[in-house]
């Protein structure tokens, strides 16, 4: 945490440590707390947005932005316009203005560090975007160092297996990809493809059968999963 009035500095430290995180130090300078970031590989970096000496806390946020690469939450007395669009342009992962509670300095971290935990994830979507291209009619999976085209109108149905899905297409083709469900889903048009379990998912162009428990695509039987149900009726407009 970096703050220079040591007062307000204890307290935060208190009330974050009864909220049960561990702060590893307190720096009251740009220049002290660069060696802290240095030494440690912190989680999460308070600061104050007015510190004394050349650098002020805005200075110290762009630093640990460009070069640390950590997250970091402002805490400031000041709520004017200029300090706050100043503030913005480093892109804070949190703001607090003072007096805060202990629920607002809570919620704050658990934010910063949820956002911070989910880049990996983006990154790694972003990464299965670049290898599953669609069109209006088809997308095209990586499989065995290739792409593979697969019509909407040949994709039966889809089974999750984890972090892969096995996809059971017509004339008895099956692919293994690396996806969740939920992921692919979001590819595939809702008009085709709905998901009624919570390992399922069909192309409703080919049920052949269904009932509250299962439905019939060629020889296949699919679970339906309970919790689905309902939306299953709704778009298929069906009652059952």
């Amino acid at each position: 945490m970096v703050e220079d009035e040591l007062i307000i500095a204890e307290d935060i430290r208190t009330k974050l440590t009864s909220l049960g995180y561990h702060v590893i130090g307190l720096a009251m300078t740009a220049d002290e707390a660069e060696k802290y970031l240095v030494e440690n590989k912190p989680d999460l970096v308070m600061l104050d947005i007015m510190l004394r000496g050349e650098r002020d806390g805005i200075e110290l946020a762009r630093k640990i932005r460009e070069t640390y690469k950590i997250p970091f939450i402002f805490l400031t007395s000041y709520s004017d316009r200029e300090t706050v669009a100043r503030a913005g342009t480093v892109l804070p992962d949190g703001y607090l203005l003072k007096p805060f509670t202990d629920q607002d300095l809570f919620t704050a971290v658990e934010i910063a560090i949820s956002r911070k935990a989910a880049q990996p994830a983006a990154q790694e979507i972003n990464q299965a975007d670049s290898q599953e291209k669609v069109l209006h009619d088809c997308i095209f999976i990586k499989e065995d160092h290739q792409l593979v085209k697969i019509k909407f109108s040949e994709l039966l149905w889809i089974k999750s297996e984890g972090n892969y899905l096995e996809l059971f297409c017509a004339g008895g083709k099956k692919h293994l990809i690396r996806s969740t469900l939920k992921d692919f889903l979001n590819k595939l048009p809702a008009s085709f493809f709905l998901q009624v379990h919570k390992s399922y998912a069909v192309n409703i162009n080919h049920i052949e059968a269904i009932d509250y428990s299962h439905i019939l695509i060629g020889s296949s039987t699919i679970p339906v999963g309970r919790l689905f149900i309902d939306n299953i009726r709704k778009t298929l407009r069906i009652d059952f």
